[in-house]
Parts: structure tokens; C-alpha cells; sequence
């Protein structure tokens, strides 16, 4: 019996050190993104990469910056907001190459059209005022506008769920929320008599909550795509997105990169 048992604790001692070897011999690039983004699907059709998922952009970059992952790949609005605060300018810079093709528009309930086409045409008549204001807030001279929820149980209550980490377009500032999704947002509200009220929540629960009535709109810089159109309706689009890559400043690996091609090749290849 106790030569079974001597022979057993063998094979497991075997088995664990096979696993450790294996585990520390993982030697793919850790890339990271903001968890159910257009970055994490892009990220996971690449070879040889090992995707980590993060609640936002700049929590992924401090961990990149902590030597914990070598990459991050987000949107290009957010990476240049980020790559530009005074704790990370020195420290990381944004690659500048288009990695996808996308656009963003705000995501309603299909059993609401009436607030869809509401939106389309709020959109519409005032397309140069958001886009001027659009612009300010990436270019960051912006002087954003402090947001404060309202009381969902008002009669003419507009429930809008975003991820408030993701500037320009949402975020907190101090007690209050900003951003260019929440401020179009407070705009349509004046305009069509509605009380906004946020609901902040992951990223990856925004369109589930529309889905099923929770929240009204979901605004909160959402790349239309298939997969989610099969679950709300989207508005007209209002700004043209990319993927793109944060690196650290002192990175040379995509410096001769001239298109998205040259920086695939390059990621596909990468070990550490």
C-alpha cells in the first residue's frame, strides 16, 4: 500500500513540475485591451499573442508601463487622450497607424425606435455644433460639461448606460460625469424634454442592458458591428474609429511600420 501511495505522489509531483515547465515557457507577447472592445477581437485574431483583458485603457497602460504586459491596443480617441496626460507623455506614445476600420454610434432598444429616430434627427440638424464639439473634446481644448444623473423614476426619465472610463467620450471628473457621449447626450435630453439619468457600468454589460430594457440608449463610444445589431438598433454613426497600439516611449519595434500590414507582420511574429 505504501509503495502505491510513494508511486502515486510521484505522478503528481511529475504532473505539476510538467505544468510549471509548461506555463513558464509561455513565451507569447501579452497585449492588452479593454475587455468586450473592438480591441479584444482584434487582439484575439492575432498569432503568437496572448490577449489580457482590463475594466479601461489606462488600467491596461499602467500595467504596460509596470512591465507586466508589453502592448496595449484600444482606440485611437482614448490612446492619445491617455498617451497625452502629464503622468504618461514621457512614458508611452501612441503608434499611429490605422489597425481597423469601425465607427461608432449610440446604441437604443429595439422595441424603442421612436428614440432612434429621435436621436437621428437631433444628430442631424445640429451635425456641425457636435462635430466642433467632437473635435474639442479629442483635441482636449474642451471645456467639458459636469454631468449629474437624474432621478430614474421620473415620469420622462432617459436611461443611458456607458463605461464612464473611457475619455474623451465618458468619463468622471470629480462627482460629476463628462465626456462627449454624455454631453450629446444632456443635449438631446434638453431638446426632447427628457430627465437623463446614467447608469455606469463594464463595458461588456452595456448592450445586454439595452437588450433587455434596462437602459434606453447605451453611449459609450459603441462600434457598431453584426453581432450587435442583432441585439439593438443603432443610430446613424458620428465618428470614424481605428485600433491602434500604445507602446513605450523608448520602443523602437514599429518604427519603420508604414501600414497595418507592416505592424500584423511584426505582432505576429513577436516573442518575448
Amino acid at each position: 500500500m505504501k509503495k502505491k501511495v510513494l508511486i502515486a505522489l510521484l505522478v503528481v509531483a511529475i504532473i505539476s513540475v510538467s505544468v510549471m515547465a509548461f506555463a513558464g515557457c509561455d513565451n507569447r507577447v501579452k497585449v492588452g485591451y479593454q475587455s468586450g472592445t473592438t480591441g479584444q477581437f482584434y487582439t484575439d485574431e492575432l498569432i503568437n499573442i496572448k490577449g489580457m483583458g482590463y475594466t479601461d485603457a489606462a488600467l491596461a497602460v499602467e500595467n504596460m508601463i509596470a512591465g507586466r504586459i508589453e502592448y496595449v491596443i484600444t482606440d485611437i480617441a482614448p490612446a492619445k487622450t491617455i498617451a497625452s496626460q502629464d503622468k504618461y507623455k514621457d512614458k508611452v506614445k501612441v503608434i499611429d497607424i490605422p489597425l481597423t476600420d469601425e465607427f461608432y454610434g449610440f446604441a437604443v432598444n429595439k422595441g424603442r425606435d421612436d428614440l432612434r429616430l429621435q436621436l437621428n434627427e437631433f444628430m442631424t440638424n445640429n451635425e456641425q455644433k457636435l462635430k466642433d464639439l467632437q473635435i474639442a473634446y479629442i483635441t482636449g481644448v474642451v471645456e467639458p460639461k459636469m454631468i449629474v444623473s437624474g432621478d430614474e423614476n421620473a415620469e420622462n426619465a432617459l436611461i443611458v448606460a456607458t463605461a464612464a472610463n473611457f475619455p474623451p467620450f465618458e468619463y468622471i471628473e470629480g462627482n460629476f460625469y463628462a465626456g462627449y457621449d454624455l454631453e450629446v447626450m444632456q443635449m438631446f435630453c434638453e431638446a426632447y424634454n427628457y430627465q437623463l439619468v446614467i447608469k455606469n457600468m463594464n463595458f461588456d454589460a452595456i448592450i445586454n442592458n439595452v437588450n433587455l430594457g434596462s437602459a434606453h440608449i447605451g453611449a459609450a463610444a459603441l462600434t457598431w458591428s453584426e453581432e450587435r445589431a442583432k441585439n439593438v438598433n443603432f443610430t446613424v454613426g458620428y465618428y470614424d474609429a481605428t485600433q491602434v497600439i500604445i507602446c513605450m516611449a523608448d520602443d523602437t519595434t514599429f518604427d519603420d511600420c508604414k501600414s497595418r500590414e507592416d505592424v500584423e507582420a511584426i505582432l505576429n511574429s513577436l516573442k518575448k
